[in-house]
């Protein structure tokens, strides 16, 4: 026994009240009951089996419809003999009371407590058997689809562990090899494609694609091209649409060719409302390249205003990273100090101990970082600050606890804290959030602004070179897309102009109004686009002219036959509003309440036509290229080895159908294929232990 746990003593547990523990080996009576108890009764078996004279001791039973015989032991029971009557052969040949058959599967009256099977669910299981028709390639199908969404490698066909369950299943079913399963992957891929290119072109607005860089083990590159669109039923979808190995030099032309490339073969060149690129230094030329072959097909609205924007959490999470990486080293050795506690069940125990003497709260548990993911840090850190004077006695008890913090190493530990707090708020919005919309971003954006621009007018202390840094960087990226950012956010009946000018006067003090302006006027303007170009004709609300003419019993001649053209002319101005002039005029919603903006703008269509189909295409806008789930990693995506070795054309079809199948399971609401246990690094590997 270690010091720590030698320190502790008897004293530790005088208060501690004792637990009254049910021994595990009690048997309740009202369960398990006495089989003398039972009322002895005669089996139902015996209407359809006659017992035969017994030779030598040995008991038999034939069936009076096949005569098969069987043994008849007392000892063997009748379970058997019930199993035979319900596979007989020859029971559809013979008239015998169908209650006589049934009540040879009737439950034997026990404690209502017990599981129990009911004739009804045994006869009806058995029918839907007796009914089942083999759809082999509806296996072949679901066997695929297996392989796809597992990422499981082709010859999981051919192992003898599969091959038997398959065989113990369904016996008639054809042996598979892994030629055969990668026809019919590529056979699916070819019939969803097709579907996929017929739901691009029927959906009712603009399209807007996000391009990402995929790695492999071997530090291939591989481009991936996804679309976004809103469908019929208002719902935010995401599709790949291709995902190509890409030759070296890996460079913003090649990038541009591609999702060129990708435009015309899937015939959207002409939808294309925005890219979403990575945040790279090669942004904006590849993005100059799309842009001028677009506007020039004059395919583009606004001026091509709204068309590229570089990933939000790409910056994000590296101004964490440059955070996490100054004190590299305290959070190594904390972490070490996390195992050593936790690596002794006997030491985690008496450590939660002293933590509850000491009146800290242990709900909940010490926990370990992933490198990663960073909010797993962020957690690690948090529940750690919890057990801050639990380690501190640790250290002063236990000569073997190595990992000791310094005052000044957990005051960094706290600066650090409270620096990644206001990014972990935000990512967790969007986290939390499987199809994020635009609207969403500006609010985030400026958070995370805010807070670097408040830490660089702060006190110095160690950080405050890397977040003036890391506030540069931000800063350029706001420059460049705050406009579009709050275009997206006034669409959202919580925020519109109000707050939007808010936001910029805590920034921008007096020179807010300018920066408002611009973001109003450029709406407006996206907005006569959408008018000019839409099929109806204009909309708009005549206030004061909207009752119909009255005839005027006066003289042609009075001398006020144009008043009512002069009033018309002088006051037109005044009395017309377009649709975008009501919907800023109507209230605010309550800035913190929770609203889905889709579905609101599903509501206003019929009352708001063009512009719902203007915030249709804004709210599309994907201001990332990282999947929501994926918001807190800090590792790019990689590829796995048995695939990225494969022909392009099968990598191609495999990523894209595990991409579609999942989107398809999330349309209907499933879910099931590609549920995940929830992010739980803040919960401890011990949370069933009470201390």
């Amino acid at each position: 026994m270690d010091n720590f746990d030698q320190k502790l003593g008897p004293e530790f547990f005088k208060n501690l009240s004792a637990e009254a523990v049910t021994p595990l080996n009690v048997v309740h009576e009202e369960i398990y009951e006495s089989s003398s108890k039972r009322p002895k009764t005669t089996s139902k078996v015996w209407d359809i089996f006659e017992k035969l004279p017994a030779q030598q001791g040995d008991s038999k039973a034939i069936c009076k419809l096949c005569r098969r015989i069987y043994t008849a032991k007392t000892t063997s029971g009748t379970s058997h003999l019930r199993r035979h009557i319900e596979a007989c052969v020859k029971r559809g040949n013979h008239e015998v009371d169908q209650r006589s058959i049934e009540a040879c599967f009737k439950p034997v009256k026990r404690n209502a407590n017990r599981l129990t099977l009911s004739h009804d669910t045994l006869i009806s299981a058995t029918t839907s058997l007796k009914n089942y028709k083999l759809d082999v390639d509806e296996i072949h199908r679901a066997i695929a689809m297996m392989i796809i969404v597992d990422e499981q490698p082709f010859s999981v066909v051919e192992d003898a562990g599969f091959r038997r369950l398959l065989s113990a299943a369904c016996p008639e079913f054809p042996v598979l090899s892994r030629s055969s399963i990668k026809r019919d992957i590529i056979s699916i891929y070819v019939k969803e494609r097709e579907n996929i290119r017929e739901l691009l072109a029927t959906c009712p607005g603009r399209i807007c694609l996000t391009s990402s860089t995929w790695k492999s083990d071997s530090d291939d590159h591989f481009n991936c091209v996804t679309t976004h669109f809103i469908d019929h039923e208002w719902r935010l979808q995401k599709r790949i649409l291709r995902f190509k190995l890409m030759p070296p030099p890996y460079d913003s032309l090649s990038v541009a060719d591609e999702i060129a490339l990708c435009m015309v073969q899937w015939n959207i060149e002409h939808k294309v409302f925005s890219v979403t690129l990575e945040n790279l230094s090669s942004d904006d030329c590849v993005a100059d390249m799309l842009r001028s072959r677009l506007a020039a097909k004059k395919y583009l609205p606004c001026k091509g205003v709204f068309f590229h924007v570089s990933c939000f959490f790409r910056i994000l999470n590296s101004i964490v990273q440059a955070g996490l990486n100054l004190v590299v080293d305290i959070i190594a050795k904390l972490s070490l100090g996390i195992k050593y506690v936790q690596q002794s069940p006997h030491r985690k125990k008496n450590f939660y101990i002293v933590a509850k003497t000491l009146n800290l709260d242990t709900q909940r548990k010490l926990c370990l970082d992933t490198p990663a993911r960073w909010n797993s840090t962020y957690d690690m850190i948090e529940v750690a600050f919890c057990y801050k004077n639990a380690f501190v006695y640790l250290a002063e008890q236990d000569k073997n606890f190595l990992h000791k913090l310094s005052e000044d190493e957990w005051e960094k530990m706290s600066v650090l804290y409270k620096f990644l707090k206001v990014f972990y708020e935000v990512t967790c919005v969007f986290f939390r959030n499987r199809q994020p919309t635009s609207n969403l971003y500006f609010k985030a954006a400026w958070k995370v602004h805010s807070r670097l621009f408040d830490m660089v007018r702060g006190p110095e202390n160690f950080m405050t070179r890397m977040v003036r840094e890391m506030h540069s960087k931000l800063n350029h990226y706001w420059s460049a897309y705050n406009l579009i950012l709050s275009c997206a956010a006034i669409l959202d009946p919580r925020y519109k102009i109000k707050f939007v000018e808010y936001c910029y006067t805590k920034l921008y003090g007096s020179g807010a109004q300018k920066y408002v302006s611009v973001s109003v006027n450029t709406l407006y303007g996206l907005f006569d686009e959408y008018m000019q170009n839409s099929a109806r004709p204009s909309q708009t609300t005549l206030l004061s002219t909207a009752a119909s003419k009255i005839s005027n019993d006066k003289d042609e001649n009075d001398g006020f036959e144009d008043y009512e053209t002069f009033q018309s002319a002088r006051f037109r101005t005044q009395v017309e509003k377009s649709q975008l002039d009501l919907y800023l005029e109507e209230p605010s919603h309550d800035l913190n309440s929770e609203i889905d903006v889709l579905e609101y703008w599903t509501l206003c269509s019929l009352r708001y036509p063009e512009l719902s189909k203007m915030a249709r295409d804004v709210l599309t806008i994907p201001v990332s290229t990282i999947a929501s789930d994926s918001a807190f990693d800090i590792t790019p995506q990689v590829i796995s080895a048995d695939r990225s070795s494969l022909k392009p054309k099968m990598l191609q079809a495999l990523v894209s159908l595990q991409d579609w199948m999942l989107a398809s399971d999330r349309t209907r609401g499933l879910g099931s294929m590609e549920s995940k246990p929830e992010d739980d690094s803040s919960s401890s590997s011990d949370g069933d232990d009470d201390y």
